[in-house]
């Protein structure tokens, strides 16, 4: 059986970051087999430990987003396999690492799997199959001796995903009938994706950093219940189409 290690990189959102590790939680993927990981460079947390999963907690910024995910991949467990990227505002569907998995087991190095639009007004719109960051998977060897991330914040996927089809590293890119995360950038405050550069730099001025947190572990709402609405009603759509 393969072993995961799954790496978050977080800052800011311990209200969020509760619900990454809930989705953690519920991985229906052996937990003998996987492990999360998570890297704050806010300063907010104590180094906190769950079973199988910790948060690694200092004050100091690092210098770009791409350094900051190679750090936490060179945190995890030197046996693990492969390494499985997530962001802190996104949910985490039960089956996630399992579809990781037979799609490295057909052979892949890399993949990423099939998600769900979360609107403003919390309501799941659409589905999304082109890659984005917090939907991938590398096999660890592979991300090591590729370089990792380049050291940008923003579209740091996007470059090192371009370096590894000009290498013609296989890829596995397929969407299967379910999504297996919730992507949800505009219905989460702080977000950093499309703001300049200075804003990650002095990220205190973008988003003030809030008073030492504790995390409340858990779902705030039904999302299995809100994907199986949707999808059903697409189906439904689609059938009469």
């Amino acid at each position: 059986m393969l072993k995961l290690s799954v790496c978050c990189c977080t800052y800011n959102r311990p209200h969020l970051l509760g619900e990454l590790i809930e989705s953690f939680q519920k991985q229906s993927y052996p937990k003998s087999h996987c492990e999360l990981v998570v890297l704050d460079d806010a300063g907010q947390y104590g180094d906190l430990r769950g079973e199988n999963w910790q948060v690694v907690s200092f004050p100091r910024r690092f210098a770009s987003l791409g350094e900051k995910r190679n750090a936490c991949v060179s945190l995890t467990s030197p046996d693990s396999e492969y390494v499985v990227m997530t962001d802190d505002d996104d949910i985490y569907l039960p089956w996630w690492l399992e579809s990781h998995v037979k799609k490295f087991e057909r052979g892949s190095k890399w993949n990423c799997e099939q998600w769900c639009y979360l609107s403003k007004e919390n309501e799941i719109v659409s589905k999304m199959v082109y890659p984005a960051h917090p939907s991938h998977a590398y096999d660890r060897d592979m991300f090591v001796d590729a370089g990792g991330y380049p050291p940008i914040s923003g579209w740091e996927d996007r470059d090192f995903h371009a370096k590894l089809r000009e290498n013609r590293v296989p890829c596995d890119d397929s969407c299967g009938e379910r999504s297996s995360l919730i992507y949800r950038r505009f219905s989460s405050e702080k977000h950093l994706t499309g703001v300049p550069v200075e804003a990650y730099r002095d990220s205190t001025k973008f988003a003030p950093i809030l008073p030492r947190a504790e995390l409340e572990i858990g779902w705030r709402r039904d999302y299995l219940g809100d994907v199986e609405h949707f999808e059903t009603r697409s189906s439904n759509k689609e059938k009469k189409s």
